[in-house]
């Protein structure tokens, strides 16, 4: 019996340990983002990345769009890395709203490590007909911005749990361990 304890928290123990690690990795804000691409322009959108050193690929999921650049390198700071991202228009598309990710997976060695997705609403504005024209000409008053919400980042209190439950978790064997006599 004392074998197979031992050997459940040989098994154990990486996966517990392994889980915080993770959730302190790559963070990007905001999590979410709303803008406005014009058919014949592009529109820069600015992230910032945190936690991570490494090389970022970035693409489009749900967004008939290019982005640029595909490929960033990104040095961790105190602060975190600022990155700006360009999304060009397509004229061939015509106006309309596209609801999608943006997808950042994070490479090292050659390999993903980890991806986030930063959900998106992209207006992609179309030529103006004449009547768009003429209503743009009238004094109105400015459509407020849409706001963006950041997701919380990944704090010490999450590996601190994981280590609170990976403890409590070996006193239970040792005490089981201890009662039959094993």
């Amino acid at each position: 019996m004392k074998k197979l304890l031992s050997g459940i928290l040989v098994l154990l123990l990486p996966l517990l340990l392994y889980t915080p690690v993770l959730a302190a990795g790559l963070g990007i804000s905001p999590s979410s983002v709303e803008f406005d691409v014009p058919a014949d322009g592009s529109t820069q959108v600015e992230f910032t990345i945190t936690n991570f050193s490494g090389e970022l690929q970035i693409s489009l999921e749900d967004i008939p769009l290019r982005v640029e650049p595909t490929t960033v390198p990104v040095t961790a700071s105190a602060g975190g890395t600022k990155i700006v991202l360009t999304f060009y228009g397509d004229e061939s598309l015509g106006s309309e709203v596209f609801n999608g990710k943006i997808r950042f997976l994070a490479m090292t060695g050659g390999s993903v490590a980890m991806g986030i997705k930063v959900i998106a609403t992209v207006s992609h504005v179309g030529p103006k007909s004449p009547e768009q024209a003429t209503q743009e000409q009238s004094p109105t008053t400015p459509a407020p911005q849409a706001e963006t919400a950041e997701r919380p980042l990944p704090t010490p209190i999450i590996a601190a749990v994981g280590l609170v439950f990976v403890a409590a978790i070996a006193v239970i064997i040792t005490l089981l361990v201890r009662r039959r006599g094993y």
